[in-house]
C-alpha cells in the first residue's frame, strides 16, 4: 500500500479545525485533544471492521516465559514460535491457546483448573501428558501453549526451547499514544467523529447554541461509519494483503 493512501494527522486537522472554527485554538481544547480524539475514532472503526491485521515478532523471555501484551492490538489470532533471525522463520511452532492457564510470577509453575499432569489429579484431555499415552499414534510430544491474564501474555515450559514469538492479531493503526495512522477511505469517518465529540464538549457549555449542531454530527457520523463498513468489506485481497503488510510495519520502528 502506498503511502498516498493514508490521510496525515495534520491534514486532518487543518479540515476540522477549519470546519469548527477553531483553527487558533481558541475554543479551550487543545491540539493534543483533538489528536487523541483522532486516535480514538481510528480505535472504535478498528474494533469495529477489524480492518487491521499485524503480525509482531518478539523475542520471548525465556526466564519468565511470559511478557506484556503489545500495545496497539488485540483479538490474538495466531501465536507461533521459532528460533531464527527475527522476522524470518524458517521452521515454526503452533501454540495454542489454554483456558485458565496462569504462571504469574514467571516461571515453570503455573496453576490451572486441568494440568499437563499432576497437581490437579488429572490429565489435560485437549494436550494431554505424553505419560499417559505411549502409542506412537497418539499425541505424546511436547506441549506449547499459552494465555493472556489481565494484559499478560503467558507461555507454557515447554515454549522455553524457542526464542521468539510471532503474534498475528488485529490492530488498531498504530501504537498508542503516537500519531494516528488513517487509512484515506477513514477520513470522513474520523473527522465526524471528532466533530460529534466537539460539539458535544460545546454543548456541555452552550446548550442552546450546540445542542442542533451535536444533533447534526451524530447523524452524519452513522452515515459516515456505515461507509467505512462498505469500504473495508469490499476491499479485495490483494489491498487488504498491502495495508496489513503496512501497518505491521509501523510495529517494528
Amino acid at each position: 500500500m502506498n503511502i498516498n493512501d493514508f490521510v496525515s494527522v495534520d491534514h486532518l486537522l487543518a479540515d476540522i479545525l477549519s470546519t469548527v472554527d477553531d483553527e487558533k485554538l481558541r475554543r479551550g481544547l487543545t491540539k493534543g485533544w483533538y489528536v487523541s480524539r483522532i486516535q480514538k475514532a481510528l480505535q472504535e472503526l478498528a474494533f469495529d471492521t477489524f480492518f487491521a491485521e499485524v503480525t509482531l515478532d518478539l523475542t520471548l523471555n525465556r526466564d519468565t516465559l511470559s511478557m506484556e501484551m503489545p500495545e496497539g492490538i488485540f483479538n490474538i489470532r495466531e501465536i507461533y514460535l521459532y528460533n531464527d533471525e527475527c522476522c524470518s522463520p524458517s521452521v515454526s511452532q503452533v501454540v495454542h491457546w489454554k483456558r485458565q492457564f496462569n504462571n504469574k510470577g514467571g516461571g515453570d509453575g503455573y496453576t490451572a483448573k486441568i494440568k499437563d499432569s499432576g497437581g490437579s489429579g488429572y490429565s489435560d484431555p485437549f494436550i494431554p501428558s505424553s505419560s499417559n499415552y505411549n502409542n506412537e499414534s497418539l499425541y505424546s510430544g511436547t506441549k506449547f501453549y499459552a494465555n493472556v491474564v489481565n494484559g499478560t501474555m503467558m507461555f507454557s515450559t515447554d515454549c522455553r526451547s524457542y526464542s521468539k514469538v510471532r503474534i498475528i492479531a488485529n490492530g488498531i493503526g498504530g501504537e498508542v499514544g503516537g500519531l494516528p495512522l488513517v487509512p484515506r477511505f477513514f477520513e470522513e469517518a474520523v473527522s465526524d467523529f471528532v466533530y460529534v465529540r466537539f460539539y458535544k464538549a460545546m454543548k456541555a457549555r452552550e446548550p442552546r447554541k450546540y445542542r442542533g449542531l451535536w444533533a447534526d454530527s451524530k447523524e452524519d457520523l452513522t452515515v459516515s461509519m456505515r461507509k467505512a463498513r462498505i469500504r473495508v468489506s469490499d476491499m479485495d485481497s490483494y489491498e487488504k494483503e498491502s495495508l496489513e503488510e503496512y501497518l505491521s510495519s509501523m510495529y517494528h520502528k
